[in-house]
């Protein structure tokens, strides 16, 4: 399976054979069942997780709501990026909605790859720079839009998240209620 994140990093930048052998030698697989807390509030992130197999969410906390900030499929990266870059505690926890497989890299681990082999920087600077994309995405979607585009915007990018997690989280995730999200699938469902 880890195969599936060497592809992932050669798709940014060819990798040697050397170069993968030195990836998976740092490289941590492992499952996780349901509900599993990844990462606490107060925590600092101290790995980034290719989701090899399942479905995970980043939220926090606001006025005792969960707020969902990001959901984390097959293929992304799994960290809390402010904490992980500063070293410092952060306000997300990140649990699976799903049994999930996980190939974790440790921040110190991932600085040393950056030293050994410069190529490796390429990769993560796409990697950044594809992240921030998407987070600007959503920046942009949740201040722009109406709750229906929001809601195409959601179909656009997460088609299969509707069967893998609930309402309430995608609802936090686009900064609207619950009755607000059923009003325009129900809508959206009649065309």
């Amino acid at each position: 399976m880890i195969e599936k994140l060497i592809d992932t990093f050669t798709a940014y930048y060819p990798l040697s054979t050397e170069m993968a052998d030195q990836i998976i030698a740092v490289t941590t697989v492992k499952d996780y069942p349901k509900k599993s807390i990844l990462l606490k509030e107060g925590q600092v992130a101290n790995y980034a997780c290719f989701v090899l197999k399942g479905l995970a969410r980043a939220y926090y906390m606001s006025d005792g709501r969960e707020i969902t900030g990001r959901f984390m499929d097959e293929g992304f990266m799994i960290t809390s990026w402010l904490s992980f870059y500063t070293r410092k505690p952060g306000y997300e926890i990140i649990e699976t909605l799903e049994d999930s497989t996980l190939a974790c890299i440790h921040y110190n681990d991932i600085q040393q790859l950056y030293a050994d082999i410069p190529e490796f920087n390429i990769i993560g600077r796409k990697l950044t720079e594809h992240y921030f994309y998407l987070s600007e995405q959503r920046t942009q979607m949740l201040r722009k839009h109406t709750a229906e585009e929001k809601y195409q915007f959601f179909m656009k990018q997460h088609p299969d998240l509707l069967q893998r997690t609930s309402l309430r989280n995608i609802s936090t995730y686009l900064g609207m209620n619950e009755e607000t999200l059923s009003r325009v699938r129900a809508k959206a469902a009649k065309k």
